[in-house]
C-alpha cells in the first residue's frame, strides 16, 4: 500500500482500475475514485458537524453503462451496497421498527444507509422511487444520521455514507438546454444535496464510436482486461486511507480554491438584468474542499496541496460546464443544475409580474392577457409570456378568474 502511494501516477492508475470494461468517461471515473476515499468529517467548536462524504448523481441516456458502474462501485468499495429504486422503500433505506415476538417488544432494524456507514451506497433508478420513501434520504445525506421515532423506540443511528445514484431523464434522453429539475422527477431539495452531477450522453461520433465498438468487442473476445491494480489491493488501499489519513488544508490550497470561487462568482455578465445569475454557491465550495481532501487521502498525504485543489477544480469546471451553463445568458448559473429557476428565466417572470402590477392600477383587477402581450411586444415572445404567467400562477402570485384574463391574488 505504501509503495503504491509513492507512485507519482497513482491517481491515473487508480482511475484506470475503475470499471475497465467501460470505455471513456475519464472525468467521471476521476470523481468516482475520489468518492471512494471521501473528505474529512469535521466537528466545529459550536458542535456543528460538516460531512466528509461526497455524493454523486449520474443522469443519462439509456445504455450508457450507468447500472454497470454502480454495481462495480458497490463491489469495490469497503462496505458497499447496491439497491434499485423501484424495490427500495424508505424503511429499507433508513431504518424501521418491527415487533419482535422473541423479545416480546419492539426492535430496531437498520436499512442499507445505516448498514453501509463509512462505506458507499449505490442507488439505481432513483427517479422511480416512491416520493415518500425518497424524502427519508434527506436527513441521511446531509446530517449523516437517521432519526427514528416509532412505537416506544427513539433512536439516532449513524449513516456516514457516500451516495452514488443514477437516474433516467423523463423523456428518455438528456437535453442540455433544459434544467435538471425539469428532466427528472426529483425535488430540488434532493438534487441540491449532491456535490457533483454528471450527465452521460450518447452522441454519435465516428472516432468515439469506433473506439467504443473495438473496446466492447475485445471485451467479449477476451473476457475483459485485467485491472491495473487488483480488486483486493484497491479495496485494502481505500480502507487503509479512510482509517488512517486525515489531511489538513494547506494555505496554498486554500488560496487556490478561494481564487477560483471568488473569480467565478464575480464573472462579468453581458446584458445585466434585474437578477444576476449565481454561477457557484457555497455548497459547491464545500464539495471542492471534500474532493481536495479525498485527493490528498488518495496519496496518503497529511496535507492538501495546491495540486489536489487544482484536480478538484478541474472536475468542478467539467461539472459546471455540463449542467450549470445557461445558453441564454451565456454564463454559468448553478440554479440550472440544482433545480432552481435560472436567472434568465427569473428575469422574465419578474418583468411580467411588475407589468401586471402597473396594469392593475390602470385597468383594474381583471387584466386581459392580450394587453400584457401588447405591452411586452418586442421584449418577450408569446410563449415566454405564457410560461412566466404559468409560473406566477403555480406560485400563487396571480390567478385566472376567466379565460384570457388574469388577476393578482
Amino acid at each position: 500500500i505504501l509503495e503504491l502511494s509513492q507512485d507519482p501516477k497513482v491517481f491515473e492508475k487508480l482511475t484506470k482500475s475503475i470499471i475497465p470494461s467501460v470505455w471513456g468517461y475519464d472525468e467521471i471515473k476521476r470523481c468516482l475514485i475520489l468518492q471512494l476515499f471521501g473528505g474529512v468529517e469535521k466537528t466545529h467548536t459550536d458542535g456543528q458537524r460538516s460531512r466528509g462524504d461526497i455524493h454523486i448523481l449520474l443522469i443519462g441516456d439509456p445504455g450508457v453503462a450507468k447500472s454497470a458502474t454502480l454495481v462495480f462501485m458497490a463491489k469495490i468499495s469497503p462496505k458497499g451496497r447496491y439497491v434499485v429504486g423501484k424495490s427500495a422503500t424508505g424503511a429499507g433505506l433508513t431504518a424501521t421498527v418491527i415487533r419482535d415476538e422473541y423479545l416480546r417488544g419492539w426492535s430496531l432494524e437498520a436499512g442499507s444507509m445505516v448498514l453501509s456507514n463509512k462505506g458507499l451506497l449505490c442507488i439505481d433508478e432513483l427517479e422511480k422511487m416512491d416520493p415518500g420513501d425518497r424524502s427519508a434520504m434527506h436527513e441521511a445525506m446531509e446530517q449523516q444520521t437517521v432519526t427514528i421515532s416509532k412505537a416506544n423506540v427513539h433512536a439516532t443511528l449513524r449513516a456516514e455514507t457516500s451516495v452514488l445514484a443514477a437516474a433516467n431523464p423523463k423523456f428518455g434522453r438528456f437535453d442540455p438546454f433544459q434544467s435538471i429539475a425539469q428532466q427528472i422527477d426529483l425535488p430540488p431539495t434532493l438534487i441540491n444535496r449532491f456535490d457533483v452531477i454528471f450527465p452521460l450522453r450518447d452522441l454519435p461520433n465516428r472516432e468515439k464510436d469506433e473506439l467504443i465498438a473495438t473496446h466492447v468487442l475485445r471485451e467479449h473476445q477476451k473476457m475483459g482486461e485485467e485491472m491495473l491494480i487488483s480488486k483486493d489491493l484497491l479495496r485494502k488501499y481505500v480502507a487503509y486511507a479512510k482509517q488512517r489519513i486525515k489531511p489538513v488544508l494547506s494555505d496554498e490550497a486554500v488560496d487556490e480554491m478561494k481564487k477560483f470561487y471568488v473569480e467565478l462568482r464575480n464573472t462579468p455578465v453581458s446584458g445585466e438584468g434585474a437578477v444576476r445569475p449565481i454561477p457557484i454557491s457555497a455548497r459547491q465550495l464545500q464539495a471542492l474542499i471534500r474532493m481536495s481532501e479525498a485527493s490528498a487521502k488518495m496519496r496518503l498525504s497529511e496535507t492538501v496541496d495546491p495540486g489536489d485543489a487544482k484536480r478538484s477544480i478541474e472536475i468542478m469546471k467539467y461539472y459546471l460546464m455540463q449542467v450549470g451553463y445557461d445558453y441564454e445568458s451565456k454564463t454559468f448559473d448553478i440554479d440550472r443544475g440544482t433545480g432552481g429557476m435560472p436567472a434568465s428565466q427569473r428575469n422574465k417572470v419578474f418583468i411580467v409580474r411588475d407589468l401586471i402590477t402597473q396594469l392593475e392600477n390602470r385597468l383594474g383587477k381583471m387584466i386581459p392577457i392580450e394587453e400584457i402581450e401588447k405591452e411586452l411586444d418586442g421584449k418577450l415572445t408569446k410563449d415566454e409570456i405564457e410560461e412566466a404567467i404559468t409560473k406566477l400562477d403555480v406560485s400563487g402570485v396571480v390567478f385566472r378568474p376567466r379565460r384570457g384574463y388574469i388577476g393578482r391574488t
